[in-house]
C-alpha cells in the first residue's frame, strides 16, 4: 500500500516574512494541498493520511472549503480515498467540512472516540486505518492521552495505521499528551501524527515507527528546513518504509558565517556574502522540489576588531544580499551579529586591570604552569563545581566525576568569556 503522509496544512495560512512583490498565493497552505493531490493522482497512491490541523481556525471555513473540495474532487476521480483527524486548531470547523465533502473524506475518530476504516485494493481489504480526533466541545485542549481508550480489536490480517494529533513523550501537555511507549504497545503497524510543524521520524528496531510528517509548506521563519509530504509503503510481513518528498515553495533556514580574523569591510563582506551563497547553492542541489524563495536569517559569529561596526555595515546592505541558484531566490531576512573582539592575550597579560589579570591566567593553563595563587583559584572552581554537581535537580543525570582536563577547559572558556565582556566594556564607554 502507498499512503501519501501528511498534516498541520494550516488551510487558510500562506507564508509569512516574504520580500514585497511576490505572490502569496502561489506561497499558502492553499497551494501546498493542491500540488499534493496532483503528487498522489501522479504517484497512483492508495490512500492519502491527514494527521490534524488541516485547517488553521473556523475564520478560514470558506477559503478551505473550496480548497478541500476540488482536492477531494480530483482524489474522487481517481479512486483515491483520504483519512483524516482533527486536530487542535480544527477540532470544530473539519468535522462540518467533512460532512459537506461527502463520500471520499472519512474523517476518524469523531467526539474523541476511535474509530477505523478499512481501504481496499482490488476489491481486497489491503489496510486498516484507525483514527482518533480532538472533540468539537474540547475547545482545542486535551489534557490526558487519547491512548488510554484505544479500542481492543482483534489485530486484522493487513497492516494497520494509526492516526492521531498530539503531543509526543510531553505529560504536562494540554494537546493529547501521548507516549511513545503506549503507542508501540498498541496493534499498530506505523502512528501517523501530527502537531509539530517540522518533520520529526522516529524509528524504535521492532516497534511501530512514529512520524510527524509536519507541514507540507513552511509557514513561518520558526519552521527551518525542508517541508513536503511523506511517501509510506506498509505491506504484510514486511518493514515500513518511508521517503520524504519536498513540496514547499518556501524555505526557512538560519546560516551562520564565521568572520574570524577579517580586519577589513571588504574582506568580512565577501566571507559573509560566499557563505549565504554557498548554503543556498547546497539547499538548491539538495532535491529541493519546488523551493522558490529561501528566506535566511543570518548569525555573522567570530573574532574581529570590526566586530562594533558590522552591524550598522551589514544592516545597510542586507537588500544586496540576493543571490540565486537554479529556481531558488534568497533573501536575508534577519541579521543577528555575534563576533566578539579580538584579544592579544600576551599583551593584555602585560596590565595589571581585569582583563590583564584573566590573561595571563589563560596563559598559565595552556602552558601548564599555575601559580599558587592560580592553584587556589582552580581548588576554589572545583570545589564549586562539585557543588552544583551534587544540587538535587542534577543528581538524576549520573554524570561521571569532573576530569582535571575537563575543568581546565572549563576555567579557560569562562576566563575568555569574562574578558569578552570586560574589553566589550571598556569599548562602549
Amino acid at each position: 500500500m502507498k499512503i501519501l503522509c501528511s498534516g498541520d496544512l494550516h488551510l487558510g495560512r500562506r507564508s509569512s516574512r516574504l520580500p514585497d512583490g511576490l505572490d502569496s498565493r502561489a506561497h499558502s497552505a492553499a497551494a501546498a494541498w493542491t500540488a499534493l493531490v496532483d503528487l498522489a493522482v501522479e504517484q497512483r497512491v492508495d490512500l492519502v493520511a491527514l494527521s490534524g490541523d488541516v485547517v488553521d481556525k473556523d475564520a478560514a471555513y470558506f477559503e478551505a472549503f473550496g480548497a478541500l473540495e476540488r482536492g477531494v474532487a480530483k482524489l474522487k476521480a481517481a479512486g483515491i480515498p483520504i483519512a483524516a483527524v482533527a486536530g487542535n486548531h480544527d477540532f470544530a470547523v473539519l468535522p462540518k467540512l467533512a460532512s459537506s465533502l461527502g463520500g471520499g473524506f472519512n474523517l476518524l475518530g469523531r467526539d474523541g472516540k476511535w474509530s477505523g476504516v478499512p481501504i481496499t485494493r482490488d476489491g481486497k481489504p489491503a489496510l486498516y486505518v484507525v483514527g482518533w480526533s480532538f472533540p468539537e466541545t474540547s475547545g482545542g485542549y486535551v489534557a490526558e492521552s487519547p491512548v488510554r481508550s484505544f479500542p481492543s480489536f482483534r489485530a486484522p490480517e493487513v497492516p494497520v495505521l494509526g492516526m492521531l494529533h498530539g503531543d509526543l513523550d510531553q505529560p504536562a501537555s494540554r494537546y493529547a499528551p501521548v507516549g511513545a511507549g503506549e503507542l508501540r504497545a498498541a496493534p499498530v503497524s506505523f502512528w501517523l501524527l501530527g502537531h509539530l510543524h517540522g518533520p520529526k521520524l522516529h524509528e524504535h528496531p521492532g516497534a511501530a515507527t512514529l512520524l510527524y510528517p509536519g507541514s507540507p509548506q513552511a509557514l513561518d521563519p520558526g519552521e527551518t528546513g525542508a517541508h513536503g509530504a511523506w511517501m509510506l509503503e506498509l505491506a504484510p510481513g514486511r518493514t515500513p518504509s518511508v521517503q520524504h518528498l519536498p513540496l514547499s515553495t518556501v524555505r526557512y533556514d538560519a546560516v551562520e558565517v564565521d568572520v574570524t580574523g577579517a580586519a577589513h569591510f571588504d574582506e568580512m563582506e565577501r566571507r559573509v556574502a560566499e557563505g549565504v551563497r554557498a548554503h543556498v547553492q547546497r539547499v538548491a542541489e539538495g532535491g529541493c522540489g519546488p523551493l522558490r524563495h529561501l528566506s535566511c536569517r543570518l548569525r555573522v559569529t567570530g573574532r574581529t576588531p570590526l566586530h562594533r561596526q558590522i552591524d550598522a555595515r551589514l544592516r545597510d546592505r542586507l537588500h544586496e544580499l540576493a543571490p540565486e541558484h537554479g529556481t531558488v531566490a534568497a533573501r536575508v531576512e534577519k541579521l543577528e551579529v555575534a563576533t566578539r573582539p579580538t584579544a592579544d592575550l600576551a599583551e593584555l597579560s602585560r596590565g595589571n586591570d581585569a582583563p590583564g589579570i584573566l590573561a595571563g591566567f589563560v596563559l598559565a593553563l595552556d602552558a601548564r604552569a599555575l601559580t599558587e595563587g592560580h592553584e587556589r583559584l582552580m581548588g576554589d572552581l572545583t570545589a564549586r563545581a562539585m557543588e552544583v554537581r551534587r544540587a538535587r535537580p542534577y543528581q538524576p543525570l549520573a554524570d561521571p566525576p569532573l576530569a582535571p582536563e575537563h575543568l581546565r577547559e572549563l576555567a579557560r572558556g569562562q576566563a575568555l568569556l569574562l574578558i569578552d565582556e570586560l574589553l566589550a566594556q571598556k569599548e562602549a564607554a
